[in-house]
């Protein structure tokens, strides 16, 4: 079995306001990840989210997402990853993702490519590469349940990626939006028309 934990529990400092609940297209940047996630043969999905944040903990549920709540989300991403992580037993589960719940223009194609590359039980580290870039979401083997909950601070999975290089599963794929999450207004207004081309396209 392989899980997935959307990470959605931050703040959104740098965007100036709560940004997961933002209009995109015909849904909320959230419900994009949730969407792709949820069409994907992961056996179950976490979403980890602020207690305060009733909108996205309602829209979650909507999707079918098992809520985690982050009281010391302040405590930055390491405390997300591990109140997820404190849901799982490693011994009905091969491997686990960690998804950035502001990426919202990820697939479930993307998702669906890694979990075919992946080989339980070798201790893998697969990630997403675009033109030799790191991308995002990175797939896990349950043996790093460990090291992950030892990590603190404002990070997550990156801390094992370069500690373990000789651990890393490279999958290319030849979508870019691996690369791209939401941070600041002008990602919002990239996404707002990276989505209309898209549309476009499926239309013509």
């Amino acid at each position: 079995m392989i899980y997935g934990i959307i990470l959605a529990a931050g703040e959104g400092k740098r965007m100036g306001k709560v940004k997961l609940t933002l209009p995109l297209g015909d849904k909320q940047l959230i419900e994009w990840v949730l969407r792709a996630v949820k069409y994907t043969p992961l056996d179950k999905y976490f979403l980890v989210v602020r207690p305060e944040d009733k909108e996205i903990i309602k829209t979650g549920e909507k999707w079918g997402a098992e809520i985690v709540l982050n009281p010391e989300y302040k405590s930055g991403m390491s405390s997300s990853i591990q109140k997820a992580l404190l849901q799982i037993s490693p011994e009905d589960l091969e491997g686990f993702f960690l998804i950035l719940g502001d990426q919202p223009l990820i697939t479930s194609e993307i998702i669906n490519k890694l979990i075919k590359s992946f080989s339980p039980g070798k201790r893998e580290i697969v990630i997403p590469y675009f033109k030799n870039k790191r991308g995002n979401p990175v797939l896990f083997d349950i043996y790093w349940k460990d090291e992950l909950m030892a990590v603190t601070g404002d990070v997550g999975g990156r801390v094992l990626v370069k500690a373990h290089p000789e651990k890393i599963k490279r999958v290319n794929i030849s979508d870019e939006t691996i690369l791209f999450d939401i941070d600041q207004e002008k990602d919002y207004l990239k996404a707002q028309i990276y989505l209309k081309l898209l549309q476009n396209r499926r239309e013509n």
